[in-house]
């Protein structure tokens, strides 16, 4: 049981002012006896693991490890999963509160916090932590019983949860999951496909009956979740780029094109997406679809070299040694020793029969690497 008076708790922000004014709030009211400050979520886990923590107060953005990877953390360790994390942030987009939804916080706060908002919280979850309802006291035993191995009474458990919030789509998500252990795929989907029907908003229930018919090779049906989850919320990205690269190869690339644009634009950091997407049509010979992200790419970052390096392969894969030239002198007229680039403006001298210029990039290679093997065998084959 957790006291209001006696708890101990650690608030988690990488910004001083914010972190005195929590404490002072704390103090105020009379909230916690011993409260302890972390300024990232990294330096609040080995706090978390060295001492006793009641009540966990965390930002949601900063540095080193986020409030939401903290909060992760924290679950997934038995002997503290169940800690009441309060989640606080300046946010009020859709993106904060569907996060939150999908998340297990017990509760969280919008900044600027006041003494009211504060109190209210703390004590609704101080109160939930030591008075579970009935459908969490399920959802516990349930718990249990699963990590027992004895799946079978934790789908009653959580049935008998479902009976008391039959629209509730996060137990319908913890049954579909357990309905996969058993190999009744038929009812995870059912379940699946509830949890999307009652909640709109919940991204993580349409990844996951995405990847359902992913794995089940329905590349239509997958596509049209993946595209709603990440409609939704950003956290789908990286499997919607996988699921994009299966549909290229599929000849979906259509479909690929319009998951990867819907990737690029809900992603929490684009410039990665862009060049893993990037790789994936070069390396899937959508050379022409590589050169249009990769230009539009450039005119946002003209300085970029690496992307004008890949540009020019982009251009030479699909044999416009013209345009690959002009992308290859950039490169090499504005970065030291970039032998990748003088090996292809050899490639393309020698092309040409400009043999002098060739064999100039060629020294140059050997000059910076003497043992470079590729320099060698191009100078060796054209001789």
């Amino acid at each position: 049981m957790i006291d209001l008076e006696t708890m101990s708790v650690l608030i988690v922000d990488d910004m001083q002012s914010m972190r005195r004014t929590m404490r002072n709030m704390f103090k105020q009211l009379g909230l916690g006896r011993v409260i302890r400050h972390a300024e990232n979520g990294e330096e609040a886990w080995n706090l978390i693991k060295s001492t006793s923590v009641d009540l966990a107060v965390v930002d949601w953005h900063m540095p080193v490890l986020n409030g939401i990877e903290l909060l992760n953390r924290i679950r997934e360790d038995r002997d503290l999963r169940d800690m009441p994390v309060i989640m606080i942030t300046a946010e009020s987009e859709k993106d904060i509160v569907v996060e939150v939804a999908e998340s297990e916080i017990d509760a969280y706060l919008l900044k600027p916090l006041t003494m009211k908002a504060m109190d209210a919280k703390v004590r609704q979850v101080v109160q939930n932590a030591n008075n579970p309802d009935e459908v969490t006291k399920c959802l516990y035993k349930a718990r249990e019983l699963e990590e027992a191995e004895n799946y079978t009474e934790a789908v009653e458990q959580v049935r008998l949860a479902l009976t008391k919030r039959p629209n509730a789509s996060r137990i319908l998500r913890k049954m579909a999951d357990l309905h996969l252990k058993i190999d009744k795929e038929n009812v995870a989907e059912k379940c699946l496909k509830k949890a999307v029907a009652v909640n709109k908003d919940d991204a993580v229930a349409r990844y996951q009956l995405g990847d359902f018919y992913r794995k089940k090779n329905d590349l239509d049906s997958a596509n049209r979740y993946f595209m709603e989850a990440v409609s939704i919320s950003p956290r789908a990205v990286p499997q919607a780029i996988e699921l994009g690269e299966q549909l290229i190869r599929k000849g979906k690339t259509d479909q690929a094109v319009k998951l990867f644009d819907k990737a690029i634009q809900r992603s929490t950091n684009s410039d990665m997406s862009r060049e893993e997407i990037i790789a994936i049509y070069i390396q899937n010979r959508e050379y022409a679809k590589a050169r249009k992200l990769l230009e539009s790419y450039l005119k946002e970052q003209p300085e970029r070299y690496d992307l004008m390096y890949k540009l020019g392969v982009a251009y030479m894969k699909a044999g416009d040694l013209k345009n690959a030239q002009d992308r290859f002198q950039k490169v090499d007229e504005n970065t030291e020793d970039n032998i990748d680039a003088k090996l292809h403006l050899a490639r393309i001298y020698y092309h040409q029969k400009r043999v002098f210029l060739a064999d100039d990039m060629i020294n140059q290679v050997l000059r910076i690497d003497p043992q470079n093997e590729k320099a060698l065998e191009l100078r060796k084959k054209n001789m």
